[in-house]
């Protein structure tokens, strides 16, 4: 259990942890995105308002004698745009076409841009059209057409640098997140044991106590029950030495039950476990029931597919088998058939035991393997138990590196499926 618990730990933290990071990096990622996409886009509108160029800005003197360009009272550049100063013409590369009212070719300027001819322009804008959009991106380049007067002005300018640097930066954010994974991997992995410290040594005291206050249990038990007997020499068997009796067996059970699971807990490293013929093994332990079925007229139906080997521990397995059985004769319907199968699928080996139940859900039924529960029938009160059977065969399906679940299909059977 501690080492599931350990292992749940890292999962979650690393999980919790990697969600953040990249959440982060993606956020940062779109961001800039977005910031490049937007700059590009002022450009090509302050392009398109000027008839697809740059106009000159009126300038003035700074005390220095230096010239600069006109700014509005917020100290905006070129058309108002934050975006926009003195050096933007000469950073941009970019070039246009017009096309007149019948889709002719009415000019090319590819002034501007040295890595496009005028073919590839007028490639570049047939693709454009063709797509029908009114701006988009063709490559590293992004254009816009705007309309006037009949004619279609397409301006596509030179992103390249812009997107450039932003594979960059996710490349690098990438790599850092990637890095900042691995490294937090190691320190949760190293520090998990210290995360779980107190958790791992308050179970360990609980098992200790259990297992110690089975052993103290054992005495005073077989004390009372000798002092039943001598009661019973003296003065005969009555209802009460025999209820006495029944409590004693009850308990006697219910400590040994909670010695065992306690054990069962803590892994297959305490179980040998040895390679068995696991359908014989099936077989030998549900003919012990047969008799106690056919008692109240129920048929045990096995489907038990012959010759599957598996490695474990003989005992535990039977047990875990006589637990699934003892429970389905308990609780089950008792005019309906107890199922069982047995079948290999692949490397795994699948374990169904299915009987009708009363008061039943579709769902999920995982709250069955949990300690000292009962379940809500009517008659759960009335027959014998503790409440711990199924979450021992829970403890020995994890100790052999399996999976326990119990579920109803149809809200009137019950299914319990373990795959090994």
């Amino acid at each position: 259990m501690i080492k599931t618990l350990r292992r749940r730990v890292v999962i979650y933290t690393l999980l919790s942890v990697a969600l953040v990071l990249f959440l982060i990096m993606g956020v940062i990622n779109v961001v800039n995105f977005v910031r490049i996409d937007q700059s590009s886009d002022n450009i090509l509108q302050y392009l398109a308002e000027n008839g697809g160029e740059f106009p000159r800005m009126p300038e003035f003197e700074r005390e220095d004698g230096q010239k600069d360009e006109q700014k509005d009272e917020r100290g905006r550049g070129r058309g108002g745009r934050m975006d926009m100063t003195a050096e933007t013409p000469y950073e941009t590369r970019y070039f246009t076409v017009t096309l007149n009212e019948d889709g002719s070719v009415k000019e090319i300027d590819t002034g501007k841009i040295a890595a496009v001819s005028s073919s590839d322009a007028i490639q570049m804008v047939n693709k454009a059209l063709s797509s029908g959009k009114e701006s988009g991106y063709d490559g590293h380049y992004k254009y816009l057409k705007q309309i006037s007067d009949g004619e279609q002005l397409f301006i596509f300018i030179d992103c390249n640098r812009d997107l450039t640097s932003f594979w960059s930066l996710l490349r690098t954010s990438l790599l850092v997140a990637v890095f900042a994974m691995i490294a937090i991997s190691i320190l949760v992995i190293l520090l998990s044991p210290r995360m779980i410290k107190p958790i791992a040594e308050s179970y360990a005291k609980q098992k200790e106590f259990i297992t110690n206050a089975g052993h103290e249990l054992k005495t005073p038990m077989a004390v009372i029950e000798s002092c039943t007997e001598v009661i019973e020499m003296q003065s005969g068997e009555t209802k009460w030495t025999t209820g006495i009796r029944e409590q004693i067996k009850k308990l006697t059970g219910l400590t040994g039950r909670l010695v065992a699971l306690a054990k069962m807990d803590e892994g297959a490293d305490n179980l040998v476990m040895t390679e068995l013929d696991l359908s014989q093994l099936a077989e030998e332990t549900l003919d012990g029931f047969r008799l106690a079925s056919e008692q109240q007229e129920r048929a045990l139906e096995t489907q038990i597919e012959a010759g599957i080997m598996v490695k474990g521990n003989r005992e535990s397995l039977s047990e875990l088998i006589s637990i699934l059985a003892d429970n389905a004769l308990k609780y089950g319907d008792p005019k309906e058939a107890i199922r069982f199968s047995l079948t290999k699928q692949g490397k795994k080996v699948l374990l169904i035991q299915e009987n009708s139940a009363e008061g039943l859900k579709p769902g999920n039924y995982e709250k069955l393997f949990d300690r000292f529960y009962r379940g809500d029938t009517s008659h759960s009160s009335e027959i014998p138990g503790s409440g711990i059977g199924l979450s021992m065969a829970q403890a020995i399906v994890l100790s052999h590196g399996g999976t326990i679940t119990a579920e109803s299909p149809d809200g009137k059977h019950l299914r319990f499926t373990v795959h090994l």
